[in-house]
């Protein structure tokens, strides 16, 4: 089968500059918009894989329903486990067990006459030897009356990073707080909430008990022993969940979120086919008489059809190469709000190949009723065509 050349679609696409730059545009749209909703949803699937680690467990109360906020255990639970169970993990000989307090609350900054909800969490000296995808990248560790704060809190906050700068001020539960440190935790919700010393966060709220312990064991089947240690403490009404159990769970809990977007994604998708395909359409019906001269001449209909799927796909990959340059202009580096935290957007390899592959799809599936058009010209007729 003889083809038409590639310079052929090529020109074709410059002799109506108008259409062109609109389907283009519409190109860019949807590979921006593939790239978005890649990017959020495999933000969203890695923070919670992040946290999610096989050789660590949470003692959470039985009646809590896996709300580690909800939560209360008694305060020195941490020594009871360290006392009775064997496989818990050693640094130094400093057990690897948090005792740990999780509550939302509200913050304020100074001057700001707005409180904006948080997540707060007390924490020892420990609680770095369990969650050791925490890096303190400024700063040191906090002491009564300090806080250290999350890389994406800002983001979190909605205010200006400038805000939460070492020295700068917290406010919460009628108490004020100096900002002494900044930490990261790449790929966890961590990122988004502020740790400040345990104890004195008991005396401030109130509490005289935890939230939940973290357990760092020696290997993940040391988890049992945990799991026995609570059925035989009944009077502590203890459940022990492991953190990749427990982090999927609050993944499957955000599925209707990704659903929700991918579906949208989709709406969006299919409007830009539609629309891709009649401008296609358009494009035959305003070159009838040119594509029956080519077929007069000794071109087949599917090297017209081949040239019209070229036009598409140059098209499609010239607007989606502006699309992903916008989108990792404005996307990357950003950060996504959820409850009272954050996570940042994932623009990575698989999210820019959802963005070129969807455009280039659709570009192919638009040239669908237009092929079918050009297979069927009648070439006597449409040559008679003004």
């Amino acid at each position: 089968m003889r083809l038409l050349p590639l310079d052929y679609a090529v020109r074709n696409l410059g002799r109506r500059p108008t259409r062109t730059l609109l389907a283009a545009a519409s190109s860019a749209l949807v590979a921006a918009l593939l790239v978005a909703t890649a990017a959020f949803v495999r933000g969203l699937d890695h923070t919670f894989q992040g946290a999610a680690r096989g050789d660590t467990a949470i003692l959470l109360s039985s009646v809590a329903e896996r709300d580690v906020v909800r939560s209360t255990v008694v305060a020195g639970l941490g020594e009871l486990v360290a006392a009775s169970v064997r496989g818990v993990a050693s640094i130094e000989g400093v057990p690897a067990i948090s005792d740990e307090i999780h509550m939302g609350t509200n913050l304020a900054l100074p001057g700001d006459k707005r409180a904006r909800p948080g997540f707060v969490r007390g924490v020892t000296d420990r609680a770095f030897l369990v969650h050791d995808a925490v890096t303190l990248i400024e700063g040191r560790t906090p002491r009564t009356g300090e806080v250290i704060v999350g890389r994406l809190v800002a983001e979190q906050l909605g205010v200006e990073p400038a805000a939460l700068q070492l020295g700068k001020e917290l406010s919460f539960e009628g108490a004020t707080f100096t900002i002494v440190g900044r930490f990261a935790a790449p790929g966890t919700t961590i990122e988004g909430e502020v740790w400040t010393p345990l104890a004195p966060l008991r005396g401030l709220t109130r509490r005289d008990d935890s939230s939940a312990t973290f357990v760092k064991v020696t290997e993940p089947g040391a988890i049992a022993e945990l799991e026995l240690f609570a059925k035989r403490r009944l009077d502590l009404e203890l459940v022990v969940i492991p953190t990749a159990v427990y982090y999927k769970e609050l993944a499957d809990y955000f599925a209707p979120i990704r659903n929700l977007s991918w579906g949208l994604a989709g709406l969006i998708a299919l409007a830009a086919l539609f629309g891709g395909a009649n401008t296609l359409n358009a494009t035959v019906q305003d070159r009838v008489r040119e594509l029956a001269t080519l077929r007069a001449v000794g071109y087949g209909g599917w090297a017209l059809v081949s040239s019209l799927a070229q036009e598409a796909l140059v098209l499609a990959s010239a607007g989606a190469l502006v699309g992903l340059l916008a989108a990792r202009l404005f996307l990357a580096g950003s950060s996504v709000r959820i409850a009272m935290s954050a996570f940042e957007l994932n623009v990575d390899a698989p999210a820019v190949l959802a963005g070129i592959a969807g455009a280039l799809i659709l570009a192919l599936f638009g040239t669908a009723p237009a092929a079918w058009r050009v297979l069927k010209l009648p070439v006597a007729a449409a040559l008679k065509e003004n």
